[in-house]
């Protein structure tokens, strides 16, 4: 019996050193599956560039010439994900049959893992609108537009406007405008919303969340996959990102350039903190 005893505690003494060491190693097993679908899609994003004449996508499509846009796969007002599907193959199944063009009352289930985050599981984690993975839009592919006066906001940009590429941020983890996982997450708001670029609207709206930004998620392990404009991937601290910080380490939406630690210098494609006041009402 007390070798029985001994036996028992030896082991429970193992099981205590090997589940913490095995729950990290299943971590960074993610976070390196993560690293490798953001590096494959900047890399895409490039390619993109290249055959665009040199523009970046845009955020999502909604029109062209004042109609409703309708891309080569039949889907409907595409988001940027849609645009690297040249290199990495539809996104959303299409339809089988199909009398006109489709869209998100069709489905919004993406089946192409490289958009697909093992870190991210629950309803949202092959949502094409609430997913793992947003993009910086406000500096890069800001496309919202008005139907009866269309005109983007800040799209198309060239890659000739982006001075540093090596520390421009395209692609990375995002969150949606929910304190933990929420929606309108294809879109990646910078640290600052981007007033200088004088958009009509910034991050997500009041009916997607509680919170009227979406910055980027830290879920592996206190760090943020991302990918920049030429091509290459790595991990950041929310800090790193340029984000302010609460006490609890909750980043805080920053909608001006003073009293706060936000920086947009991996974000605006300067190299820099570039900000200007908002034109008054």
């Amino acid at each position: 019996m007390i070798e029985l005893l001994v036996s028992i505690a030896i082991v429970s003494l193992l099981l205590s050193i090997l589940l913490p060491a095995m729950s990290a190693a299943r971590q960074s097993a993610h976070a390196g599956a993560c690293l490798s679908n953001l590096r494959r899609i900047g890399i895409s994003c490039v390619m993109y560039v290249e055959r665009s004449e040199g523009f970046y996508p845009p955020m999502r499509l909604s029109a062209a010439n004042g109609v409703t846009y309708v891309n080569e796969f039949g889907a409907a007002q595409p988001r940027w994900q849609w645009f690297l599907a040249f290199e990495l193959g539809a996104i959303i199944t299409p339809p089988a049959v199909s009398a006109g063009p489709w869209g998100d009352a069709y489905s919004r289930t993406m089946n192409n893992n490289f958009f697909i985050c093992p870190s991210l599981t629950g309803p949202f984690s092959r949502d094409i609108r609430n997913g793992a993975y947003g993009y910086n839009y406000q500096y890069l592919g800001n496309s919202r537009t008005d139907f009866a006066a269309p005109a983007y906001d800040n799209f198309p940009i060239s890659e000739n406007q982006i001075r540093v590429p090596a520390e421009t941020i395209v692609f990375a983890d995002s969150r949606g405008a929910q304190a933990d996982h929420g929606k309108h997450s294809y879109t990646l708001d910078p640290p600052r919303l981007a007033r200088e670029k004088n958009a009509v609207k910034f991050g997500p709206g009041a009916e997607d969340g509680p919170i009227a930004h979406s910055p980027a998620e830290a879920r592996h392990r206190g760090r943020a996959v991302t990918s920049f404009s030429d091509g290459h991937a790595e991990q950041l601290s929310l800090h790193q990102l340029g984000y302010e910080l609460s006490a609890a380490g909750v980043v805080v939406p920053v909608r001006d350039g003073t009293g706060s630690s936000a920086s947009n210098r991996l974000w605006s494609g300067l190299g820099s903190d570039h900000y200007e006041a908002a034109p008054s009402p």
